[in-house]
């Protein structure tokens, strides 16, 4: 059985809310030229042909696009990276409000299965201005119940069967940078701290039925209830559409990144409008 390609759609721009069109016009020609991430000058031509592609991971704040018009999507295997955090708007400038997110959700559960989706949580930032209800005294409080809101809403969705992946922020020089630029004060919280509060993140989404997966951090799959995930697992997508996948260690992701190989076809010219203040893949 033939080896076929993982395309990620994509980590590095939000590619399903401002890219439509373009994703739409390359599935339609069958390829896109890709620039390469550090030397823009240099490009990759990447096969999207159906007979040449396993599955398709689509990753998106708001797949509204999806769900109104799917387009050339519907010739190949999908699964959804869906971001649904519940911030403020001073943190997700630009981001659909919680209930829209949610609304879009079930649309898309018309057609596509509950295992076809990894919600993702991600990533946690403790903060009071960074929450729509802040909890001043115990500025972490907000995080879980805005936690706990997602996982009673999913279950009642019947998603069950879904992966729910969360992290804790990773403060990189430019993310500090644009956070200070908007006074935004973050509570750091050290390892141990950290330990604590995944645990109770652990104990919620199991109340509520669901495994929790932690997202490039050592330190939370040591968490008990939280388990070491692959955000593009080749094993899972194999178990929900057959086929072949690569199940080497994608070289090009941060070395606590456990997820198999894939083509990443986005491109950081390709900004994305969400604002996110916490964002890794946008500097300005």
């Amino acid at each position: 059985m033939a080896v076929k390609t993982i395309i990620s759609a994509s980590r590095r721009t939000d590619l399903p809310k401002y890219h439509y069109s373009w994703l739409q016009q390359v599935l339609a020609e069958g390829q896109a030229v890709v620039a390469n991430p550090r030397f823009s000058e240099k490009c990759t031509m990447v096969n999207l042909r159906p007979e040449n592609v396993h599955s398709i991971v689509l990753w998106s704040k708001d797949f509204a696009n999806v769900a109104n018009a799917v387009g050339q999507l519907a010739g190949y295997n999908l699964y959804f990276q869906y971001t649904i955090n519940n911030y403020a708007k001073r943190l997700e400038p630009n981001v659909p409000e919680y209930y829209q997110s949610l609304d879009t959700l079930e649309r898309l559960l018309v057609t596509y299965r509950p295992e076809q989706f990894n919600i993702r949580f991600d990533p946690v930032m403790i903060s009071t201005w960074g929450e729509l209800t802040p909890t001043t005294k115990k500025p972490g409080q907000a995080r879980l119940l805005a936690f706990t809101a997602l996982c009673r809403d999913l279950a009642s969705l019947g998603m069950q069967n879904a992966r729910i992946t969360t992290s804790y922020v990773e403060m990189y020089r430019h993310v500090k940078k644009r956070l200070g630029a908007a006074q935004l004060k973050v509570i750091d919280l050290n390892q141990n701290l950290q330990i604590r509060f995944f645990v109770i993140m652990a104990e919620i989404a199991a109340s509520y039925g669901f495994k929790l997966y932690a997202c490039a951090s050592s330190i939370l799959a040591e968490v008990p209830g939280i388990i070491g995930g692959r955000c593009i697992d080749g094993y899972l997508l194999e178990s929900l559409f057959g086929g072949k996948v690569s199940k080497a260690k994608d070289t090009g992701q941060r070395s606590s990144c456990q997820c198999h190989k894939s083509t990443d076809i986005g491109d950081y010219h390709k900004l994305c409008g969400g604002g996110c203040l916490y964002c890794y893949a946008t500097w300005s």
